[in-house]
């Protein structure tokens, strides 16, 4: 029996543990983000927001942006409270990253898998 190339990626993906189970739409919208694998799922996977905004100050605390270069301590919270993180993602970040509706929030893929 011929098996759709959306049930073969969510077979691979839910068997490997990588994700909980997604939407068929979820699915299609990797395929068509060139996604078709469970390797490039692996590379290009982000984890899981509830925004963009939320993904780009993560992005970037991981990235070690926040953290003072001289001094190696937190950005005071007088400057954090004002970095507007959705336009971070919206203007900067989401041409290197795109995100998929998922049961819980967004899934946020890199495109440079």
């Amino acid at each position: 029996m011929l098996t759709s190339p959306i049930e073969l990626l969510r077979k691979d993906i839910e068997e490997a543990g990588l994700i909980d189970s997604q939407s068929d739409e979820f699915y299609q919208e990797l395929l068509d983000y060139g996604i078709e694998s469970v390797q490039q799922f692996e590379d290009a996977y982000h984890g899981e927001y509830r925004s963009g905004a939320e993904f780009s100050e993560q992005l970037c605390d991981d990235c070690g942006y926040l953290h003072c270069a001289r001094h190696n301590d937190e950005l005071p919270a007088f400057i954090l409270n004002h970095i507007d993180w959705e336009a971070v993602w919206s203007r900067e970040l989401c041409f290197d990253y795109f995100m998929i509706k998922a049961n819980t929030g967004y899934a946020f893929f890199t495109s440079n898998f």
